[in-house]
C-alpha cells in the first residue's frame, strides 16, 4: 500500500474536500502530508458556500483575507452585514452551512411604521443599527421572510425570534411580574411562491411561545418544548450575546426548491385584545439544526 506521504498533495486535498471542515482539521493530526494538504485552497473553496463570492460582494464593509481557509473562519467568527446592513451572514463552523439573521428593520411588523406603537432605537449590544421597541399595541404580529435559495440546500433549519424585555415589562406595575406571562404567542412557518401565492403553511395552533418564562439549564438541555394539557409550550434561552431567543419553527431546504420560493417564520398574539408593551426586537435568526428524529 502506498504511504500517505507519497500521495500527491492535490490528491489528498481533493479527498479532504469531500469530508467536512471538522474532519479535515482533525486529519491534520494524522500525518504531515495531511497537515500540509488541509491548507489547500481546493479544500476550503469546497467548504465555503458555492455563492460566497456573490455574498461577499454584497458586504457593506470590505473583507480582507489571504486564503480561503482564512475567509472560512472569518465568516464563522464574525458575521458580515449585507445589502442595507439589516441582514447579517455567517457560516456554521462545523459544516459551513449558511446562517442568516434578519434585523428588526427587515421584518414585517404590524404597525411597525407607526410611531404611536413602535419606536426604532439604537442599543449598544445590538449587531444592527436599530432595534424595534414596542411602545404599545394590542395586535402583535412579527414575521421574517427569506428566499429559500439564500440558504444551504439539503439542510434542516430553524427560525428563532431574538428579543429582550424593557424594565417596564419585566416589573409590571412594580409587582415584579413579567407582563408577558399572560400572553403566550402563536407561531407559524409558511412557504410562498410567485405573486405571494401560499404554497404550504405550518401553523402550530396547539403550541405556545412563553416569551417570559426561562427554563433551567437541565430542562433546556433535554428539550425546548414542554406539554401542558393539550398545549405544547416552548420556552426561551439566553444567548451568548445577552439577548434571548425562542424557536419559532423548523423547516427543510431541499436541493431543488424553487428559486422564487420564500419561507416565512413568525409569531403573533391577536386573540387576547390586551395591550402589549416593552418588547425589544433584535431580529429573526435562521440557522441550521440537526434534524429531530421522527
Amino acid at each position: 500500500m502506498v504511504g500517505l506521504e507519497k500521495l500527491p498533495e492535490e490528491c489528498i486535498a481533493y479527498v479532504l474536500s469531500l469530508t467536512s471542515p471538522k474532519d479535515a482539521c482533525r486529519s491534520a493530526l494524522v500525518s504531515s502530508a495531511f497537515g500540509s494538504a488541509v491548507h489547500s485552497q481546493v479544500v476550503w473553496e469546497r467548504f465555503l458556500p458555492s455563492d460566497h463570492r456573490d455574498i461577499i460582494s454584497r458586504s457593506v464593509s470590505p473583507i480582507t483575507f489571504s486564503s480561503k481557509k482564512e475567509l472560512y473562519f472569518c465568516l464563522c467568527d464574525s458575521p458580515i452585514f449585507l445589502d442595507d446592513g439589516n441582514l447579517s451572514f455567517a457560516i456554521n463552523k462545523l459544516n459551513g452551512k449558511k446562517c442568516l439573521m434578519l434585523g428588526a428593520r427587515r421584518l414585517l411588523i404590524a404597525w411597525g411604521d407607526t410611531p404611536t406603537y413602535w419606536d426604532w432605537i439604537s442599543v449598544p449590544h445590538s449587531r444592527f443599527g436599530e432595534v424595534g421597541y414596542l411602545r404599545s399595541v394590542c395586535w402583535l404580529e412579527i414575521y421574517g421572510r427569506m428566499e429559500m435559495r439564500s440558504l444551504s440546500p439539503n439542510t434542516a433549519y430553524a427560525g428563532y425570534l431574538v428579543y429582550m424585555f424593557s424594565e417596564e415589562a419585566t416589573n409590571y406595575e412594580g409587582t415584579g411580574r413579567n407582563h408577558y406571562e399572560a400572553f403566550p404567542v402563536k407561531l407559524s412557518v409558511k412557504f410562498f411562491g410567485n405573486e405571494e401565492t401560499l404554497i404550504e403553511s405550518h401553523d402550530e395552533e396547539d403550541a405556545e411561545l412563553l416569551l417570559s418564562t426561562r427554563r433551567t439549564a437541565a430542562d433546556a438541555a433535554a428539550s425546548m418544548d414542554y406539554s401542558v394539557g393539550n398545549k405544547r409550550q416552548r420556552f426561551p434561552m439566553e444567548r451568548n450575546d445577552g439577548w434571548m431567543e425562542i424557536e419559532i419553527g423548523e423547516f427543510y431546504c431541499g436541493q431543488s426548491d424553487n428559486d422564487n420560493c420564500l419561507v416565512q417564520v413568525g409569531v403573533k398574539e391577536i386573540e387576547s385584545g390586551s395591550w402589549k408593551f416593552g418588547l425589544v426586537i433584535h431580529g429573526i435568526e435562521i440557522r441550521p439544526i440537526q434534524p429531530k428524529p421522527n
